[in-house]
């Protein structure tokens, strides 16, 4: 499985971070946990407002 930026890289953008199909993090990239920014993403992909990142 590829793997991109580190979420952290992205932003200015509201996301939410989904890891086995569940929402663990909802909000602006710059207000989520450092432990969050510094996740490598795998998938992303928009629905309204958010951009939907796995993890």
């Amino acid at each position: 499985m590829a793997t991109y930026l580190r979420i952290g890289d992205l932003k200015l953008l509201k996301i939410k971070v989904r890891k086995d199909g569940n929402i663990i993090y909802e909000g602006m990239v710059e207000d989520a946990p450092e432990e969050i920014k510094d996740t490598n993403y795998t998938a992303a992909t928009f629905d309204s407002d958010y951009i939907i990142i796995d993890i």
